[in-house]
This record gives C-alpha cells, sequence and structure tokens, in this order.
C-alpha cells in the first residue's frame, strides 16, 4: 500500500475474498492515508463477482461501462499473488483484460510454473513444486497453484484484440520451486 500513495491515484478498489482480512486491510488503509480512497470489496476477482461488487459501492465507476464497446472500467489493474487462487485463471485473466480501458494498465506480481524447459529454470525444481502440489500446498495455502502457466494466460488474454500494446515481464527465482514473474501489460488505445 505505501506505493499507491500518489496524488494521482483517487480510488483504489480492492478485490479480497477473505473477510477475515478486511479489518487488517482498513487498518492498513489508514495507516498508509489511504482510508478515503480505497474501497474494500468482498468479491473475487472474476467480472461476474467484481462488477456487481463494484456496482454496490454507488460511486458510478461501471455506469459507462459497456463490455461489447471495448471501453473497460479501470485505468490500472494491479494483481499481486492473485491467479495463482483464482479458480478459473484463463477466464479472470480475459475479463481483467476486458475490464481495463484503452491504454490501462496490468501491473502483475505472480507465482508462476517453473520454467524448467528453459535455460534459467530448473528440472528438480519442477519436481518439487508438483510434489508440493501433491501435498497439499493449494489447500494450505489458499487455493495457491505454484504450478500455473500465468505468464502464458496474460499474454493470451489480449489476442482477440490484436494482442497487447506492450509487454514488459521479469522473471524471478526461476531456479527455485517459487519462481514468479512480474511487469506491465499495455492494453491497446482506440
Amino acid at each position: 500500500m505505501p506505493l499507491l500513495r500518489s496524488p494521482s491515484i483517487t480510488t483504489i478498489y480492492g478485490c479480497e475474498p477473505c473477510h477475515g482480512l478486511h479489518a487488517q486491510l482498513r487498518a492498513k488503509a489508514e495507516s498508509e492515508g489511504l482510508a478515503s480512497k480505497y474501497h474494500i470489496l468482498g468479491c473475487g476477482a472474476a467480472a461476474s463477482d467484481l462488477l456487481p461488487a463494484l456496482r454496490d459501492t454507488k460511486t458510478g465507476v461501471t455506469s459507462g461501462y459497456d463490455a461489447d464497446v471495448k471501453n473497460g472500467v479501470f485505468d490500472t489493474i494491479l494483481c499481486v499473488r492473485v491467479l495463482c487462487s483464482v479458480p478459473e485463471m484463463e477466464r479472470t485473466v480475459r475479463e481483467l483484460y476486458g475490464l481495463l480501458k484503452p491504454g490501462g494498465r496490468l501491473l502483475v506480481t505472480e507465482h508462476v510454473v517453473n520454467p524448467w524447459r528453459s535455460a534459467k529454470g530448473s528440472l528438480l525444481a519442477r519436481v518439487v513444486q508438483g510434489v508440493y502440489m501433491m501435498l497439499g500446498w493449494s489447500f494450505f495455502v489458499g487455493d495457491c497453484c505454484m504450478d500455473r502457466d500465468t505468464e502464458g494466460a496474460l499474454r493470451s488474454a489480449a489476442d482477440g484484440d490484436g494482442g497487447w500494446e506492450s509487454v514488459d515481464i521479469q522473471r524471478s527465482f526461476t531456479w527455485s520451486a517459487m519462481p514468479y514473474i512480474s511487469g506491465t501489460l499495455v492494453k491497446k488505445g482506440h
């Protein structure tokens, strides 16, 4: 949250389906001086959950939204270790892409499957990921699926519109069982 203090950020909608975390989120938003612009939504990131929750805020954020026109809702969407735990990742990523305004940015930091077939990946780390998943990693860590091709889903989300305007993704800890990607994907403007 300290990175969200910019005066150019006027409103923040934070999806958090775990209602038990809402008090902590409110306290953190308040301690960072964001309480007046941070709206906690008790929903997941899928559009079928998110759009009704946004309408319930009565802020008017969805009043001009039209999925057919592809005009989107958000200037920026931030996903930090979210996509590893949503039930239908590919669908959710496509829906988030649809919720971006033309020229909007999707900022991500996400767990990913170890790129074991690449020079910097590790077959041993990929095997460890598989073992962790078999031993119940998802159950114990909030439905986190560390073996998803999140980067592939992100890159292909814009295929129906001719691709992203730009993609800048870095991979980190590719030698480990906990590799992640971080970066920015920008939707084409009209």
